[in-house]
């Protein structure tokens, strides 16, 4: 018996390593090339907690410049983009001649010209206490280019609110438009000050309003903050990480903020300093991950960060550790990316802390494969000891994959002030379509920032952040990166637009830069459905006036996986269902739409055809129970035919998962895929018009 078990295990750690092989050689390398891009060396560098870049087309001519904060008396560099991967530093010839200590920048375009501006944040005095010691520089970008400083002019000053704090730092910048009134406002985070938030004035001033609106710190340390709508009101929430205490996730109710991070499930208290956002699971909503420092720290156990938000539900749930991306030593930088286009998104960590009882840490890679997070740093190339700051991830030379740009800090034997790593994926024998989306609206909000962009193709849901802050000391691109694999087609782009409105486009060319332009139209209201003699009856309220027609799906799965699509004309609001008629359920929802866009769903509405009374209705086991994994099976005897659905509970009765399943007479076993849950759940089965309940345990492996 135990040789058996040896040979058992052989054949395993076989298998494995067969895996591991063939997915090893799908990890695309990095190579380092900043010298050859034109990034010249600087005369000394930040230690400590480094310095930052903000990256965007601010030049409007397509591809993506950056802004690179330096040490004191060292200019700041405005790096611009050839279009070939090529940089040239344009700060001076623009105007721009910052010479202080700064640690990050952001742009935003905040009188609303359709320009981007320039705001840098630094420190007057490093490390010691004194009077004003943040400062906060704004470039207007002018109509020829050039800027012009006019911070003081518009009172975006922080003025003595952080004076003589005994240890302190920038912790971040980011920009979102906060009141719904269309201008982007500014947040400014300050390690051992708080928070403050600069209301924009409509682009003639700035008032700093945070303590009015609710903003409150008790443990002042943040560093980055990010924006969304977390509940999908139409008012743009702000999450922060905070070091030594818990996080902050400030639910906006129209103007007015209220932390509910215990709620959410995302309080943790660690030393949080990195952050990034996107949809890591694939299942179109935004996912978060945030840096710590990953060993024992003060006597307690820390790791990174991942909280995954599963199927739109409000509360997010903590994985790092399950999915292999907890450790990875003193991480400041992180961000998503899809190293090798196969429409998951991957994720980079960079370290850097060098002390006495510290040394500094590998950059780490994990590649989201099938079967999971894969470590695959060295396989990369991006595996360097190196202390390091910010990692944006951006396309450097549009030639449709993602490349990275990581800001080190003082390391011996160079005076690099950064890496730009250009991702190789053409050497790889693999599909690699992409999409890139970018947003425009009307308004000072010409970027969007704030919006959600979800893409369907062939299976594949995913979504992204269109944002102004990230990482840590870092900006990416107002632009949504999509890696498609094999796929051929995008089946539609749903964007959620800043204020909640929400449009959905079809027919985007694959392996391009598409820019949508902002385009709403009302979705249909109260759908609603009854089964007739004629067939199903369905009646909607029309709210939209510039609709040219609707299109209903009906599905006979309630996730409308699958769905059959019926165009009807402008101006109606009832339709008789005729085509089929038998002894199943139907879930329908309806969009309007233009010549443009499509609008959002409707409700859905579900009617169940009456079965034949002589059918018995089956009598279902879970088994096995508790449950391993994320496979459901129910097994019955009954030669029951017809539709099946599966709704998931928690205890407190809250739905966590619906499913609809056609069950044929011959079936004993019916097999689906649930989420990854722990704890105790009720699964309620209906059949016809009986339901039946089963507690069921969940191990959360």
């Amino acid at each position: 018996m135990e040789l058996k078990k040896q040979v058992i295990v052989i054949l395993l750690l076989c298998g494995f390593l067969t895996f591991g092989q063939k997915l090893l050689a799908q990890v695309p390398s990095f190579r380092e090339m900043s010298q050859e891009s034109g990034i010249t060396d600087v005369a000394d560098i930040t230690d400590v907690f480094g310095n930052g870049a903000a990256a965007a087309d601010f030049d409007q001519d397509g591809d993506i410049d950056f802004y690179l904060t330096t040490d004191e008396d060292i200019a700041d560099r405005l790096y611009r983009n050839d279009g070939q991967g090529q940089f040239t530093d344009v700060a001076l010839e623009l105007g721009i001649a910052e010479m202080g200590s700064n640690r990050t920048a952001l742009w935003f375009d905040f009188n609303g010209d359709h320009r981007l501006d320039l705001v840098v944040a630094g420190e007057n005095c490093v490390s010691l206490s004194c009077t004003d010691p943040i400062r906060l520089a704004l470039y207007r970008q002018e109509a020829d280019g050039h800027f012009t400083e006019v911070a003081a002019q518009l009172n975006l000053v922080p003025g003595p609110a952080f004076d003589l704090i005994p240890f302190y730092g920038v912790g971040g910048l980011t920009a979102a438009d906060l009141n719904n009134d269309d201008y982007l406002d500014l947040l400014l985070t300050v390690w051992g000050g708080g928070i403050m938030l600069f209301q924009n004035n409509a682009g003639s001033s700035f008032s700093e309003v945070s303590t009015e609106v609710g903003l409150v710190m008790e443990k002042k340390t943040p560093w980055q903050a990010m924006v969304h709508d977390f509940n999908d009101d139409g008012w743009l929430d702000i999450y922060c990480n905070v070091d030594f205490a818990g996080n902050k996730l400030w639910i906006n109710q129209q103007g007015q903020f209220e932390d509910q991070a215990e709620a959410y499930g995302v309080a943790t208290a660690f030393n949080e300093m990195g952050m990034c956002m996107s949809d890591y699971d694939n299942d179109g909503d935004l996912d978060i991950y945030m840096t710590n420092i990953t060993r024992d720290f003060q006597g307690q156990p820390q790791y990174n960060v991942l909280y995954e938000r599963q199927n739109g539900q409000a509360r997010f749930r903590e994985v790092a550790l399950s999915e292999g991306v907890g450790q990875s030593g003193w991480d400041w930088g992180t961000t998503f990316l899809d190293i090798n286009n196969d429409g998951r998104q991957d994720l980079i960590t960079t370290n850097g802390w060098d002390s006495l009882f510290w040394e500094p840490d590998p950059t780490k890679v994990w590649m989201n494969t099938n079967a999971g997070f894969v470590d695959v740093s060295a396989q990369s190339g991006l595996n360097d000891m190196l202390k390091a700051t910010s990692l944006l991830a951006f396309d450097i030379d549009r030639d449709g994959d993602q490349d990275l740009l990581q800001t080190l800090k003082d390391n011996p034997g160079t005076q690099k002030p950064l890496h730009l790593y250009g991702n190789q994926l053409e050497l790889l024998d693999k599909p690699d379509n992409f999409l890139v989306v970018q947003l425009r609206m009307p308004g000072a909000n010409h970027l969007a920032i704030g919006s959600k962009v979800s893409v369907l193709a062939d299976q594949l849901r995913s979504a992204r952040l269109i944002s102004a802050g990230c990482s840590f000391y870092g900006q990416e691109p107002a632009e949504a990166f999509f890696g498609l694999g094999s796929r051929q087609q995008v089946t539609e782009v749903m964007v959620r637009w800043p204020k909640g409105e929400v449009s959905i486009y079809d027919d985007l060319e694959i392996n391009t830069v598409e820019t949508l332009i902002y385009e709403v139209v009302q979705p249909p209201m109260q759908l609603e459905a009854t089964v007739m003699d004629e067939g199903i009856e369905l009646r909607w309220q029309d709210d939209s006036d510039d609709e040219t027609g609707f299109v209903i799906h009906r599905s006979t799965d309630s996730t409308f996986a699958q769905y059959d699509m019926i165009f009807l004309p402008e101006n109606i609001t009832t339709y008789m269902d005729i085509e089929k008629l038998s002894e199943r359920n139907y879930y329908y929802r309806i969009r309007s739409h233009n010549e443009q866009v499509y609008s959002d769903n409707s409700n859905i509405a579900h009617v169940q055809i009456e079965q034949d009374a002589e059918v018995m209705n089956p009598k279902w086991v879970v088994a096995p129970n508790p449950i391993e994994g994320t496979e459901l099976q129910l097994k019955t005897s009954s030669d029951y035919e017809g539709m099946v659905r599966l709704a998931l509970y928690q205890v407190s009765g809250q739905q966590v998962w619906s499913l609809s399943l056609d069950k044929t007479a011959d079936q004993q076993i019916l097999k689906c895929t649930i989420p990854r849950l722990q704890g105790i759940y009720m699964l309620q089965t209906q059949t016809g018009t009986e339901k039946s309940w089963h507690k069921l345990a969940f191990t959360g492996l």
